[in-house]
């Protein structure tokens, strides 16, 4: 019967990951109407998870079509992609998610016991980590002028994010999916044959050593996304390359969905709506931590080949299309599901979103910075000002 359900899950992530936009989030919402219980839904919903957390970066490099777990990755990604490198570049994601899983399984015994004992510290240092990141995000531009300018990206967009509260979709998809497509439309390309002869650089497994730190922080800290993890991240300790960018990213997002099963059965406290769907719905046991653990192991190793199967398929499709057509098409897709997910305020929080995102491009500041709009309202949350 468990295999039923591992297979049922990551069938149903696969789906997942190839429709852009839909984040595990949503897929939590629709779980929770379901009957399943217990062992059932361990496996069914961790199963969809990191499977999920692979194939979507498939749509991401090919589409430029974001979500909250993979908005980072379209810029490195798609400068490979142009570049007729996009099947390397989600192979390093692969590679980076493939490290996390297997260091991640032996870490878990040890990570549940430093949560338990220090959750209470945890909590009191977040915002402190944050409010370091903002600086740094001002510190890392180049002259005065940007300087001031990046100042200005963290105003405009917190205060984006605090007026159309939990429009977290239509930000993403502004800042990092619809302005960077528009702006990408001035300039006349043709789809650049991709390759599928590359060599995998193992010094990148480096990177995936630092997913594993992003991934415990999002574990661990509530309102930290896995892309808000990377920024912090490279601000501190700034990776080369796009491969070993995504290759922390690919690391980050596995080891986040290890750590945080590990977070939620040390502490019954969900640190993100995939773990809040589960909550009520699995026995808090040892057994079940090692359960868990094992189905991610397996549905990893699966989910991996299948990305890298979509990834080839990708390749023989994207060739053959205009990729101004693909760009304009990824807009009206991203706005056609901003509509669909958000309605009339989300679509409004796009046309702003993208307005900045563009003004971003334009100056040649870091876009990073955008990521302000998810944390300066985590610490605020922080510090009690906002509930």
């Amino acid at each position: 019967m468990i295999l039923i359900y591992c297979a049922l899950g990551i069938i149903a992530g696969t789906i997942c990951g190839l429709l852009p936009g839909l984040h595990s989030n949503n897929v939590a919402i629709i779980f929770l109407a379901t009957p399943l219980f217990g062992t059932e839904a361990t496996v069914f919903m961790l199963c969809l998870c990191t499977t999920q957390a692979f194939v979507e970066f498939v749509p991401s490099t090919y589409l430029g079509a974001p979500n909250p777990n993979t908005f980072e990755s379209i810029l490195p990604a798609q400068r490979m992609m142009l570049e007729g490198n996009a099947l390397e570049a989600i192979t390093y994601a692969v590679l980076g998610g493939i490290v996390a899983v297997l260091l991640g399984t032996i870490l878990t015994p040890f990570f549940f016991l430093f949560i338990e004992q220090n959750s209470e510290q945890i909590k009191l240092i977040t915002p402190i980590i944050l409010f370091f990141a903002l600086i740094l995000f001002i510190a890392r531009e180049k002259g005065t002028r940007l300087k001031i300018l990046a100042f200005f990206i963290i105003a405009a967009s917190t205060t984006q994010s605090l007026l159309f509260k939990d429009q977290v979709f239509p930000l993403i998809c502004g800042y990092f999916g619809t302005a960077g497509l528009i702006y990408s439309l001035k300039e006349k390309k043709a789809m650049i044959k991709q390759k599928e002869n590359f060599q995998i650089d193992p010094k990148k497994i480096i990177d995936s050593l630092k997913g594993l730190i992003g991934g415990a922080i999002v574990a661990v800290m509530p309102g930290i996304g896995s892309n808000t993890a990377a920024g912090i991240i490279n601000v501190f300790s700034k990776t080369k390359d796009e491969k070993g960018y995504l290759t922390m990213l690919g690391s980050i997002s596995l080891s986040n969905f290890f750590f945080s099963f590990s977070t939620l059965i040390a502490l019954q406290k969900a640190r993100n709506g995939t773990m809040l769907a589960l909550k009520d719905k699995i026995f808090y046991t040892q057994e079940t931590l090692f359960l868990g653990t094992t189905i991610m192991l397996i549905s990893a190793g699966i989910g991996a080949i299948i990305t890298i199967f979509m990834a080839k398929k990708f390749n023989k499709i994207i060739e053959k299309i205009n990729i101004t057509k693909i760009t304009i098409a990824s807009i009206a897709f991203m706005i056609f599901l901003v509509c669909i997910f958000n309605g009339v305020i989300g679509f409004t929080t796009l046309i702003f979103s993208t307005s900045l995102g563009l003004f971003v491009l334009s100056n040649k500041l870091n876009r990073s910075t955008c990521m302000s709009s998810l944390i300066v309202p985590t610490i605020l949350f922080y510090v009690f000002i906002l509930t």
